[in-house]
C-alpha cells in the first residue's frame, strides 16, 4: 500500500480525485468534497481513496426514478470528507467488499432495501430484510415509475 499523505492541500486532493476513471467535477461544500460521477470506476475509486488514507465511513442508497439506484460513498480522513455519488447500471455496481471490508455489510443493506446488485460481492444474502418483505422493498415506495398497489 502506498504511503498516505494527509497533508495534501485541498487543490491537490481535488486533482487526485479527478484522476479516478469515470470521475467528474468536484464540488467544494462546507461538509466536504462532493463528486457526482454516475459512471465512476468503483474499484479504482476504492483503491484511490484507500491509498489517500481515507476510510469508508458509510454508504447511502437512493432509489432513482429510472429504476436504478444512486449510491453515495462517504469517505473520511482526519478533517477531510469526500462523498462520491455513483449510479447502478443495469441495477448493478462493482462491489468494494473484497478490498474495503466495511463495504460488505453496507452493500448487503443497500441490496436488501433497493435491490441493487454489487457484482463480485462474496455474500449478498439478506442482512436486515425480514423474509416477508421482497428484495428492494424501499424502491416501491420511492420510485414514481412503480404503480401503486391497490
Amino acid at each position: 500500500m502506498p504511503a498516505t499523505d494527509v497533508t495534501l492541500s485541498r487543490a491537490d486532493l481535488v486533482s487526485r480525485l479527478g484522476g479516478i476513471p469515470g470521475s467528474a467535477e468536484v464540488d467544494v461544500r462546507p461538509d466536504g468534497l462532493w463528486m457526482s460521477a454516475p459512471a465512476v470506476d468503483v474499484p479504482a475509486m476504492g483503491r484511490a481513496m484507500t491509498d489517500l488514507g481515507f476510510r469508508l465511513c458509510t454508504m447511502t442508497g437512493l432509489a432513482a426514478g429510472d429504476g436504478e439506484t444512486t449510491v453515495i460513498y462517504h469517505w473520511v480522513r482526519a478533517d477531510d470528507a469526500v462523498h462520491v455519488k455513483a449510479t447502478t447500471r443495469g441495477g448493478a455496481l462493482p462491489s468494494l467488499a473484497a478490498t474495503v471490508r466495511p463495504a460488505s455489510w453496507i452493500e448487503r443493506e443497500i441490496h436488501d432495501f433497493f435491490g441493487a446488485t454489487f457484482t463480485g460481492h462474496p455474500n449478498l444474502a439478506p442482512l436486515l430484510r425480514p423474509a416477508a418483505l421482497k428484495e428492494g422493498f424501499f424502491r416501491d415506495a420511492a420510485d414514481p415509475a412503480q404503480p401503486a398497489e391497490k
